[in-house]
């Protein structure tokens, strides 16, 4: 070989221009934007389980009365034949009658309430219009068959 043996020379980089000092901006603290929280459903909600609890009150009042009616007529011989125990019966099915019947209106018109009150103040909108309209079926329901009955003749012979 030649006694000129290329040796591979190492690449020095290139120095880097000294850093141009800035002029540093003076800013402002910016306050963050408050935390949007979500609208509770609370009231949406309360609206309608006061529906359904007022729409289950009259199914299960109603499930009592057939049960009663029923017993009544499958034993009518006994019902005939001894009035005053039965009497008792007829008056514990007319006062738990009485009880679903006004406990529904109450819990009827709270669903109401509640609901109007969610469906302006978007809190628990659907809810609260499910609630409305469970409520507005258990009054006109109410209100209908205490008319049809008050209305009704008292001798029970109609003209």
């Amino acid at each position: 070989m030649s006694g000129t043996d290329e040796q591979p020379v190492p690449v020095q980089p290139a120095p880097a221009a000294p850093p141009v000092p800035q002029q540093e901006a003076v800013v402002a603290p910016v306050a963050a934007p408050p935390i949007a929280a979500k609208p509770r459903r609370g009231l949406g909600a309360a609206s309608f389980i006061l529906g359904l609890l007022a729409i289950l009150g009259d199914l299960i009042a109603l499930v009592l009365a057939v049960v009663a009616f029923a017993g009544a007529i499958t034993n009518i011989g006994g019902v005939l034949n001894n009035p005053t125990g039965s009497l008792g019966s007829a008056i514990g099915v007319l006062i738990v009658g009485a009880v679903a019947v006004f406990g529904g209106l109450l819990f009827a018109l709270l669903a109401v309430i509640l609901g109007l009150v969610a469906a302006v103040r978007n809190r628990g909108r659907v809810l609260g219009v499910f609630g409305i309209i469970f409520g507005l079926l258990i009054l006109i329901g109410h209100i209908s068959a205490l008319v049809g009955i008050a209305l009704a003749p008292s001798n029970g012979f109609s003209n």
